[in-house]
């Protein structure tokens, strides 16, 4: 199939995505599985098992592999079911086009990310949100209603609004797709910024909607005391492998009218029609790719590949986002985004050892950034990490900024070795048991966890900052 060329954009993605070749959903799937087996081939593109972080040729022959593959299968729209193709150049030419720093925040809280190579010094910019306005990946209802409850007799601007919020949420219940979404999203939105305002930093970044449907995302910027474009992006992110919808078109041309950052996260499912790290890594990079012809301006990305567990700690996945990152680095020079997910759950040992290898493959493969809320433990009800674990990572991004590759290869077979010896996974336990739902201050049980793992890890010869 042959691709177009021209420029490509947002106009040009509405077009290709009713005019392009028609396809079912299968064909396509089976297309790109092909494609992803002869690139990986023909580019001899061949992970080394004790190399997490891969070399420079390597991380080009992804780069150029990516290229291809977006050239000949495209990307899919499925509710059209028909293939956008791109051309070579106009991929190109629009990856040239992403910024190489932004600003998050603003005022005196504004924080600017810019671009770091994989063995800088400069240890990447963590960016973590109030602990206040959400923690939990499962019901965020049910977290903000603790909340609400334990501030509701405070005098002052947070005691009144969540005398308010509670008001207001009772009997409404918290369910995709329907207006109650709307609600709380837009009630979560105005926790976050009085959270900040409190903590006297009103211009802070807060991260990311906790919803998605689009509805839902605009909800949040209607009005005084919510989300605006300084302070927080959209996500648009294709899903895998190469595929996206009109809602992700949808949110995309209103997050541009509005001014606000859009953000794509490259996920490809390791075990799926990524049949290996090869394969993922590739289909990494040309989701990236993909993403920055279809938002031409205010973007930032993140990659992380995933098994078909949900886990990016294992050495497959870690080793395929690593050289999608290096492919990045090397070819666009670009902000990267990593974010970080554990097995265990908070509270334990081996929680932090999975965290404390994310963080290293991520900073030793040109990470600049991480902020967002990022989940520890199983399921769905997985808690998002505490205060202490941003300072965690911290301390681990800052130490060991500036390993050179081998370095930092040698002791990522030290704690994967550790990590990999592991039969049963601990869930841990609650954030309320950790910390006092109103103050946050963390429990001693929790402070000395911490500190005995950072010396754990140092006796393993890591530097910890």
């Amino acid at each position: 199939m042959k691709a177009e060329t021209g420029t490509s954009g947002f106009k040009e993605f509405i077009r290709r995505s009713l005019d392009g070749p028609v396809m079912r959903e299968l064909d396509f799937d089976l297309r790109l599985g092909r494609e992803l087996r002869r690139l990986t081939s023909e580019y001899s593109i061949r992970f080394n098992p004790d190399e997490i972080i891969c070399d420079d040729a390597l991380s080009d022959a992804i780069w150029q592999a990516a290229l291809e593959l977006l050239e000949r299968a495209g990307i899919y729209n499925i509710d059209t079911n028909r293939v956008i193709l791109l051309g070579r150049e106009e991929v190109k030419a629009a990856a040239a086009r992403a910024p190489k720093e932004f600003v998050l925040g603003e005022g005196k809280d504004a924080v600017t990310i810019k671009a770091r190579a994989h063995d800088s010094k400069v240890p990447p910019t963590i960016m973590a949100i109030p602990a206040r306005a959400s923690h939990q990946k499962g019901p965020t209802d049910a977290f903000l209603t603790k909340m609400l409850e334990a501030h509701s007799a405070d005098s002052g601007r947070l005691g009144d609004l969540a005398r308010q919020l509670r008001s207001e949420l009772e009997g409404v219940p918290y369910l995709a797709e329907t207006p109650g979404e709307m609600i709380w999203a837009r009630a979560i939105a105005r926790w976050q910024r009085a959270t900040a305002e409190a903590l006297g930093k009103p211009g802070m970044w807060l991260g990311n909607t906790q919803v998605s449907s689009p509805p839902a995302v605009l909800a949040c910027y209607m009005g005084e005391g919510l989300l605006n474009r300084f302070n927080s992006y959209i996500g648009v992110s294709l899903m895998p492998e190469l595929k996206l919808d009109w809602d992700r078109l949808r949110l995309s041309y209103a997050a541009e009218t509005m001014g606000v950052y859009r953000f794509c996260s490259a996920d490809p499912i390791l075990g799926g029609y990524c049949r290996n790290n090869e394969e993922a890594a590739v289909a990494a990079v040309a989701t990236l790719l993909a993403y920055m012809a279809y938002v031409p301006v205010k973007k930032t990305v993140n990659t992380n590949v995933v098994d078909l567990h949900g886990n990016m700690n294992t050495r497959g996945p870690l080793q395929a986002s690593s050289a999608a990152r290096r492919a990045i680095e090397r070819n666009l020079a670009i902000p990267l985004h990593a974010t970080q997910h554990t097995k265990n759950g908070l509270g334990t040992s081996m929680s932090l050892y999975e965290l404390a290898a994310q963080v290293l493959a991520q900073t030793g493969s040109a990470m600049a950034w991480a902020g967002r809320g990022y989940i520890c433990g199983p399921g769905p009800d997985g808690e998002y990490r505490t205060d202490l674990d941003w300072r965690f990572v911290s301390r681990i991004s800052g130490g060991v900024s500036g390993l050179s590759r081998e370095k930092t290869n040698e002791l990522l077979l030290k704690l994967l070795r550790i990590c990999e010896s592991q039969d049963i996974v601990d869930e841990g336990k609650p954030f309320t048991h950790y910390y006092d739902i109103k103050t946050l201050t963390p429990s001693r049980e929790l402070i000395v966890l911490n500190d005995r793992v950072l010396e754990e890890l140092r006796n393993l010869g890591m530097p910890i900052g």
